[in-house]
């Protein structure tokens, strides 16, 4: 399902949860987050950020797709025709569940029927190799592109990517 400003409460507790369990998997911090208004959580809920739920409507995981505009802060530039998956998360209780891969098909979906994207980026850490398996399982390959990790001194994030 894709956000609006009103599901900023699960939103919030799944970047949250993200920062919290797996805090040298991403570029940003828990003290990042953690002051965040109810104003503030609900300005980045938007349909860019998709969420899988339980049939209970429990968030089980979550990711973001951005388009060129996306703020330099936030890593990788994409160029012309990308679209960007970030903050690729799924809860630990939920893993080996195929969450991910609805994630990752979802976004390949808005990437393609509603951005007019020709090409996903994504960029994960070089260490992480369970979720490069993931995304090559999804045909993301590696394009030879990095980016120091701002938290992991001496490692890199490489970018993988696929057409679309």
């Amino acid at each position: 399902m894709r956000l609006t400003p009103d599901d900023w409460r699960s939103y919030a507790e799944l970047r949250i949860g993200m920062l919290t369990h797996a805090p040298e998997a991403f570029w940003s911090r828990l003290e990042d987050v953690r002051d965040r208004t109810e104003a503030d959580w609900r300005r980045s809920s938007d349909d860019r950020t998709l969420q899988a739920r339980d049939a209970a409507g429990t968030p089980l995981g979550t990711l973001t797709v951005l388009t060129p505009r996306t703020p330099p802060e936030l890593g990788l530039r994409p160029g012309a025709g990308d679209a960007l998956v970030l903050a690729v998360y799924v809860i630990p209780q939920a893993r080996g569940r195929g969450v991910v891969d609805l994630l990752l098909d979802a976004a390949l979906e808005l990437a393609r029927e509603e951005l007019g994207a020709s090409r996903m980026v994504l960029q994960v850490h070089e260490d992480n190799v369970a979720a490069r398996r993931v995304y090559e399982r999804h045909g993301y390959r590696l394009t030879g592109g990095s980016l120091p990790h701002p938290h992991r001194a001496g490692t890199v994030d490489v970018e993988m990517a696929r057409p679309v």
